[in-house]
């Protein structure tokens, strides 16, 4: 065979490799690309759609998301900003190009997960094939893909890893290819500017460059000369977040109740990761960790002292070290979302990838190479499976969410004008979306303005305001429009089935409101709407 030929092939299976990887990818999530928006996804693609192409300056020093919860967030996101502008061009009320764009983020993650297991754990092709498959078919990155608001954690991500990809490729070329290193830089540019959270860059490559780059750290300008730029827009864009929000990272969490919480998540998110399953506990998410390294030791104890070394290098950078970079920032996080450790789960792909090399290249004979093959496929199918059932979930959020606007429309149409309409919408496709849904771009006409709406707190856009708001509401109609009827709307949360009842067949209702006006706290007003969602005997409508 001609050196052509053999670069032919090499390049026939390369393309191969990338093929098989983007179909992982691609083929899982296919049944989201038109599902409907749920949750959050209202309020951001009704902001972001709206902005104009020359609004994107302004990202760089104003929040993402301007008010629409309430209150200003503090993230500055441009690059996350001008994303939702483009796949609005496909009309604002249309979730196929957002959903199209969340699944090839994913899909173009797991081709640089394949770089990373390639190029820097130095794996053979078929066993990155095996560490980018794992990567994109976990269960955990459901969420991240198949949520349109997902995208926040799959977009820097993936700048991330490319930057970090492209920094380590530079140390391999001998710090001689330039072009390379100011490719990183801009990536990592990008990375700071979609989520605070790729502020940890610094850390990787340093880990990266004394455990594998043979660069052990000295206190000399050479060594600390190609982290100084990294170091120097890292630290400009915490200046600036602190000149912008009174703070650089949330660090006002840092507390013993926060560090608490932080440590609980890290165990959710390692079960998460690992198992595929977040109540899987402690005990079996450490078993088959402990499992996986005791094999992974087995398989590795022929191969000659120098590549032991390495491969225990590069297991522990992509194990333990990377996963402990990329949880870092949920300490700041406050909250729990399995999207968060996205990037965390890059590591234990390839770790599974480093275990199923050492399998595949120590194997001989036809009959050890099923073997391993049978176990792979296992491991495979294992992800698969609870990945199957995430997007499911996922499928039936968006199926109730539609119907719930689509009721929800009907009902504010058809009833007289002036009504008082309570939406207990399921929080699980609702949670934070109230009142964008019953809006433009999501209705022709703004609904708000025909009846009266509230919903339950958790469903509010603006937490902060909610009394205010729902007191507003329930005052302004029983001064102005007592006469017209009250309406209770109740959905399945797995059906998307409507309850429905008003005032004529339960004209208790009337006088509840009233007594809703008396209500001060918001813990207590939230519990008795509830209340009125839930117990009231509400029969099947339509």
């Amino acid at each position: 065979m001609t050196t052509m030929d053999r670069r032919g092939a090499l390049s026939s299976r390369v393309l191969a490799a990338a093929l098989v990887v983007c179909l992982a990818a691609l083929l899982p999530y296919a049944s989201t690309l038109n599902n409907y928006f749920v949750r959050d996804d209202f309020g951001v693609v009704e902001l972001l759609a709206s902005k104009p192409a020359s609004y994107f300056p302004r990202w760089f020093y104003t929040p993402w998301t301007d008010r629409i919860w309430g209150d200003i967030a503090d993230e500055v996101r441009p690059f996350m900003a001008v994303s939702y502008q483009i796949t609005a061009l496909g009309g604002a009320a249309s979730p196929f190009l957002h959903h199209a764009m969340n699944v090839a983020l994913h899909a173009a993650t797991g081709l640089l997960v394949l770089l990373m297991a390639r190029w820097l754990a130095g794996l053979s092709l078929t066993s990155s094939v095996f560490a980018a498959t794992v990567f994109v078919l976990l269960p955990v990155q459901a969420e991240t893909v198949a949520w349109i608001t997902g995208r926040v954690d799959s977009m820097p991500a993936l700048f991330y890893i490319a930057a970090f990809v492209a920094y380590a490729r530079w140390r391999e070329k001998g710090a001689t290819d330039s072009r390379l290193y100011v490719g990183s830089l801009a990536l990592f540019f990008a990375a700071l500017f979609t989520k605070q959270t790729t502020i940890t860059m610094v850390a990787t490559l340093v880990a990266w460059d004394v455990l594998l780059s043979n660069r052990p750290a000295r206190p000399t300008w050479s060594w600390v000369r190609p982290y100084v730029p990294f170091v120097l827009m890292t630290m400009a864009y915490m200046w600036l977040r602190y000149v912008l929000f009174g703070q650089v990272a949330r660090e006002g969490q840092l507390n013993s109740e926060g560090l608490h919480y932080f440590f609980v998540l890290i165990e959710r998110h390692l079960a998460r990761v690992v198992t595929g399953n977040v109540n899987a506990g402690a005990v079996v998410t450490w078993g088959v960790l402990a499992a996986t390294t005791v094999l992974g030791w087995w398989l590795a104890r022929h191969r000659i002292a120098g590549e032991r070394r390495r491969l225990a290098r590069v297991v522990l950078f992509f194990g333990p070290l990377w996963w402990a970079i990329g949880v870092l920032p949920i300490a700041v996080a406050g909250y729990e979302s399995p999207r968060h450790v996205y990037l965390a789960s890059a590591g234990w792909a390839i770790v599974l990838g480093v275990v199923f090399d050492l399998a595949w290249t120590g194997a001989i004979g036809v009959a050890r190479r099923r073997a391993v093959l049978a176990v792979a496929s296992a491991v495979v199918i294992f992800y698969s499976t609870g990945l199957y059932k995430e997007v499911t979930t996922w499928n039936t959020l968006a199926k109730v969410s539609r119907k719930v606007l689509l009721d929800t429309r009907a009902e504010a149409l058809s009833a007289p004008p002036g009504s008082l309409i309570v939406i207990g919408a399921p929080k699980l496709s609702w949670e934070w979306a109230m009142p964008f849904p019953l809006k433009p771009p999501y209705t022709r006409v703004d609904l708000t303005t025909r009846v009266f709406l509230i919903s339950p707190w958790l469903l509010h856009c603006c937490r902060n305001q909610w009394v205010d708001d729902t007191r507003r509401i329930l005052q302004t109609w029983q001064d102005q429009h007592t006469g017209a009827p009250v309406i209770v709307l109740r959905w399945d949360g797995d059906t998307g089935a409507l309850s429905r009842i008003t005032d004529r067949e339960y004209p208790a209702l009337r006088s509840l409101v009233p007594v809703l006006l008396q209500v001060r706290s918001r813990d207590a007003l939230s519990a008795a709407v509830l209340k009125i969602v839930d117990d009231l005997p509400v029969p099947t409508g339509r």
